[in-house]
């Protein structure tokens, strides 16, 4: 990120930090605290300038911006590089700060956090909702197109269509989603607009004996199971789900778009595969070291160097 202060070039550079960060996050330390320890106990010879645990928890927190621009540019690179399949699907998953008694007296991250009941964990809980749009891949997780964040409040349909109204993302192919998203002027207007049929299972009559539109729910109920699978994806990874530990807006912000970025990284490793490593290693250890995963060091490097 851009620095406007006299301490523009750190010792420790932004880029030694998103990389610090981004490995430890794959050698499955869940925890700020742990990753920085294991830097400081086993990495001492790759980053020498590391600061204290509160300098590097700070600058994490101010480097939200570069990694939503790197979960941006991955995402970008995914979809450029996999052939569309015009099949698409919508979702959201909960990011909770508090949950159950909690809840009721939590402030943290208010205005854009508030209390909400889960209907699938069958809890109150207070934080954020991370919606997805994302293109379905056959035999593989799908392709994140659009993420947005909103209060846990908000009704699910109406985070969809902000998504739709804010950058059309998709046209000419079918949306699957589950009942939260039943709107039939929406339905109609994606239909004419963008020549998109909405899919979404039917509820089933009151004494119906004959169960009908049963076939047509499984179906749309499979169609939809890989963005239930890559959310649980998700939070194994990175485990996104759990904020408790936050205590600000941008620890917030750090926290969803750090997973959002890993997991592009998770989700397409080959993706920097032809960029030549050797032109930036020396940005980020002393002469003659070697970095302990040379690609996520390429990619924050050439990111950092797009944002400025």
């Amino acid at each position: 990120m851009q620095r406007l202060s006299n301490n523009k070039c750190p010792q420790f550079s932004d880029e030694e930090l998103i990389t610090v960060y981004l490995w430890g996050v794959g050698q499955h330390l869940s925890t700020r605290k742990a990753i920085y320890q294991y830097t400081k106990s086993h990495l001492s010879e790759w980053f020498p300038k590391l600061p204290s645990y509160q300098a590097f928890c700070r600058r994490l927190n101010w480097l939200a911006g570069a990694f939503q621009a790197l979960a941006e540019i991955f995402g970008e690179k995914m979809l450029e590089k996999s052939p569309d399949t015009h099949a698409y699907v919508v979702d959201s998953m909960p990011i909770m700060l508090a949950h159950r008694s909690n809840s009721t007296r939590a402030k943290v991250g208010r205005p854009l956090c508030n209390k909400c009941f889960n209907s699938t964990r069958k809890e109150w809980y207070h934080g954020v909702k991370l919606h997805v749009l994302a293109m379905l891949r056959p035999g593989k997780l799908p392709i994140p197109i659009v993420s947005q964040i909103s209060q846990a409040s908000l009704c699910d349909l109406w985070a969809a269509q902000r998504i739709d109204w804010d950058c059309t993302p998709i046209s000419h192919g079918c949306l699957f989603a589950d009942r939260a998203y039943t709107d039939s002027a929406w339905s109609k207007f994606l239909k004419k607009a963008r020549n998109v049929d909405i899919l979404v299972p039917h509820k089933r009559p009151v004494n119906d004996p004959l169960r009908s539109g049963n076939c047509l729910n499984t179906g749309i109920s499979r169609r939809r199971q890989p963005i239930e699978a890559f959310f649980h994806w998700i939070d194994v990874k990175s485990a996104i789900q759990n904020a408790s530990h936050i205590r600000s807006l941008n620890g917030l912000f750090f926290h969803i778009f750090a997973a959002l970025a890993f997991i592009a990284i998770e989700i397409a490793p080959d993706m920097f595969g032809d960029v030549d490593c050797v032109e930036f290693l020396h940005i980020a250890a002393p002469k003659g070291l070697v970095i302990p995963n040379p690609r996520i060091e390429v990619i924050a490097v050439q990111v950092l160097c797009q944002v400025d």
